[in-house]
């Protein structure tokens, strides 16, 4: 029993329990992070896939909240965009076209893209 008893004593210290491995993911600056799902965000507006007045709808509401959110230096951007948000969703109620709605997104769009991440615009 003691043969036995060894060897395996050795394997698990030599493997350990596990509890010192290191997460291999990158972790991510706040910031960044949340301009990313920012980015995702309006990417999923500008498809519109369950149509406009729902996607204006979900943008704004997921929009709620964004002050309290780790923005940066790019706070002023965030707020642009809310304010062009708010617009876009009193156009909305106040049943505006398609194609004037698509303005206002694609107004959002370009203020996106000053957030830093994929696609940012070089400063």
């Amino acid at each position: 029993m003691k043969v036995l008893c060894l060897p395996l004593l050795v394997v698990v210290l030599l493997t350990g329990c596990g509890g010192g491995s290191t997460d291999s993911r990158e972790r991510v600056e706040p910031t960044l992070d949340y301009a990313l799902s920012m980015r995702a965000e309006v990417s999923k507006l500008k498809k519109a896939e369950a149509g406009l007045k729902v996607a204006i709808d979900n943008f704004c509401e997921n929009l709620e909240g964004y002050a309290a959110r780790p923005l940066g230096t790019h706070k002023d951007t965030y707020d642009a965009i809310n304010k062009v948000a708010q617009e876009l969703k009193t156009m909305s109620g106040n049943k505006a076209g398609d194609g004037e709605l698509r303005k206002k997104i694609d107004e959002i769009v370009g203020l996106t893209a000053k957030l830093p991440g994929e696609g940012a615009e070089k400063k």
